[in-house]
């Protein structure tokens, strides 16, 4: 009987992280992926992995309630493997935003790459990385 209630006892702990976690949701700023996106439309193909060519790098900064706050960011795209800068491409923006997408970008050579939005004094507003296949 004593081992029944120390299954039941963890199981409802476990069942109690697990609700207590999906309700409390992502609070970390992210850059993330898709193929492609539209104000109208949305995103569409959000993965981590894509075949060369163009996709669309997006910034989520509302999980922190935070405000993008410079005029001009660069999108530093650096190479895992080598830790080589591949490019640094400027855009610009408005301080205001909290939700920013690039479309377009390209991306010709398969790897993993790590992809960075930087304000103009070099400070890392967001990260994340993308894995380039061979089409």
């Amino acid at each position: 009987m004593r081992i029944n209630f120390k299954f039941l006892l963890a199981l409802v702990v476990l069942t109690s992280l697990v609700v207590g976690c999906s309700m409390f949701g992502d609070k970390e700023n992210k850059l993330y992926f898709c193929e492609t996106y539209s104000p109208a439309n949305g995103e569409q193909g959000v993965s981590s992995k894509f075949t060369t060519g163009t996709l669309t790098i997006m910034i989520d900064l509302r999980p922190t309630k935070t405000k993008i706050g410079v005029s001009d960011v660069n999108i530093n795209i650096t190479d895992k493997a080598t830790g080589e800068v591949v490019e640094t491409i400027p855009f610009t923006v408005q301080p205001t935003m909290d939700y920013i997408y690039f479309n377009e970008v390209a991306f010709t050579k398969p790897g993993k790459y790590r992809v960075s939005c930087l304000k103009k004094d070099g400070t890392v507003v967001v990260s994340g990385e993308v894995e380039i296949v061979s089409k």
